[in-house]
C-alpha cells in the first residue's frame, strides 16, 4: 500500500482508496467498475438461488436470499416484494392483519421498481408476478382466518377477529389497484381486469365486510371498468344469510352489534311460538323485495332507524346480548 494524494483535494489517502473521504473525487475508476461488475454478478447468483427456492416452496431460503438481494441491490423489485412477502407468509393466524397490511404497504415501491424497467415484455411479467403472488398470499390469509373462525365461531370474539383478518386482506387489493394506476396509469386494460378480481372477492367475502362499504367500492368499481368494457355488470350482493333485511339496509351491515341483538331475538324469542315463526316467515317473504326497491333511499332508512333503535333498546335493556352471533338453525 502507498500513500498519494488526492488530485482535487490534496488530501493524502491509501492508493486503495475508490474515492476521496473528503471530496468524494474518484481514485481508482477501475476498481469502482470492477466492484459494481463483482455486486452485479453476486446479485445475479443469489436470484438463480432465491428463484429456485420459490419454485420448491422452500420459503425459509427464498426470503434469507431476497434479503441478502435487498442489501446488495435496494431497487431490485423481486427482492423488495418477496422479502416482505416471504416474512408474512410465515405469520401465525394473529398476526394475519398486520402481515397483509405490511404485503399491501410494499406494492407501490415494488411496481415503482418495475417502473424503471426498460424491457416492456419483463415489465409486464414482473406486474403479473406480483399482483398473483399477492393475491394467492391473501387467498391464503381469508383461507386460514375463517378455518380459524370455524372452530371458534362460538365465542364472542370470533366473528370479529375474523371479519378484521378479511378486511385487512382487502388491502392488498386495495393497493394493487392504486398502484397500478400510479405506476402504469396506460395500461387501462390490466387496471380493468384486477378491479374485476377485487368484485369477486368482495361479492364472495361481503359477509365480513359492512355492506354499505362494499355496495360502496363495488358501484365504483363496476363504473370504472365500464370504461374500458362496457359490457361488464357489477353484481349485486348475495342476500344476507339468514334475513334481517330491513336491518341490515338501515344499519348497513348484517354483523354489528344492532343486527345481532335483532337475530337473537328473532331465533330465541319469537322462534319459540308459532306464531312468532309465521311472523318471521311472512317478513322473509316481504323485506327482501322492499330492501330491493327501497333499501339504498334515505327516507327508507330514516324511517325505519328510529322504530328499530328504540326495538334494540328495550331488547338491550330486557338482557338481550349484542355481541357478535351465528345464526340458529330452526
Amino acid at each position: 500500500m502507498a500513500i498519494i494524494s488526492c488530485p482535487e483535494c490534496g488530501k493524502q489517502i491509501s492508493d486503495r482508496a475508490i474515492s476521496c473521504p473528503d471530496c468524494g473525487c474518484p481514485i481508482n475508476e477501475g476498481s469502482v467498475a470492477a466492484n459494481q461488475i463483482d455486486v452485479s454478478k453476486e446479485v445475479e447468483q443469489l436470484l438463480v438461488l432465491a428463484r429456485r427456492s420459490r419454485e420448491s416452496s422452500d420459503s425459509t431460503n427464498a426470503k434469507k436470499y431476497y434479503d441478502q438481494i435487498l442489501l446488495k441491490a435496494p431497487g431490485n423489485w423481486e427482492a423488495i416484494f418477496y422479502s416482505v412477502y416471504y416474512e408474512a407468509m410465515s405469520c401465525k393466524i394473529m398476526n394475519i392483519s398486520s402481515a397483509a397490511n405490511s404485503v399491501a404497504n410494499s406494492i407501490y415501491s415494488t411496481f415503482a421498481a418495475i417502473g424503471d424497467l426498460t424491457d416492456e415484455d419483463e415489465k409486464t411479467k414482473a406486474i403479473d408476478d406480483v399482483i398473483y403472488s399477492a393475491i394467492a398470499i391473501g387467498v391464503m390469509f381469508v383461507s386460514s382466518a375463517v378455518s380459524h373462525y370455524d372452530q371458534f365461531s362460538t365465542t364472542n370474539n370470533a366473528f370479529g377477529e375474523c371479519s378484521n383478518r378479511v378486511v385487512a386482506v382487502s388491502s392488498i387489493y386495495d393497493e394493487i389497484e392504486e398502484g397500478l394506476k400510479k405506476v402504469f396509469p396506460d395500461r387501462k386494460e390490466r387496471i380493468a381486469k384486477h378491479q374485476k378480481v377485487y368484485v369477486s372477492f368482495l361479492t364472495g367475502n361481503v359477509k365480513w365486510f359492512n355492506r354499505e362499504y362494499a355496495t360502496r367500492i363495488l358501484n365504483r368499481l363496476g363504473e370504472e371498468i365500464r370504461t374500458v368494457d362496457s359490457t361488464f355488470e357489477t353484481p349485486e350482493l348475495p342476500a344476507p344469510t339468514g334475513g334481517c333485511y330491513v336491518a341490515t339496509a338501515v344499519y348497513g351491515s348484517y354483523d354489528c352489534p344492532e343486527v345481532w341483538t335483532l337475530r337473537r331475538y328473532r331465533d330465541y324469542t319469537l322462534a319459540e311460538t308459532w306464531y312468532g315463526r309465521a311472523f318471521v316467515k311472512t317478513y322473509y317473504a316481504i323485506s327482501p323485495t322492499l330492501v330491493k326497491w327501497f333499501g339504498h333511499t334515505e327516507w327508507f332508512k330514516k324511517m325505519w332507524k328510529g322504530k328499530l333503535d328504540r326495538m334494540v333498546s328495550k331488547l338491550k335493556a330486557d338482557g338481550v346480548d349484542s355481541t357478535p352471533y351465528e345464526d340458529r338453525n330452526w
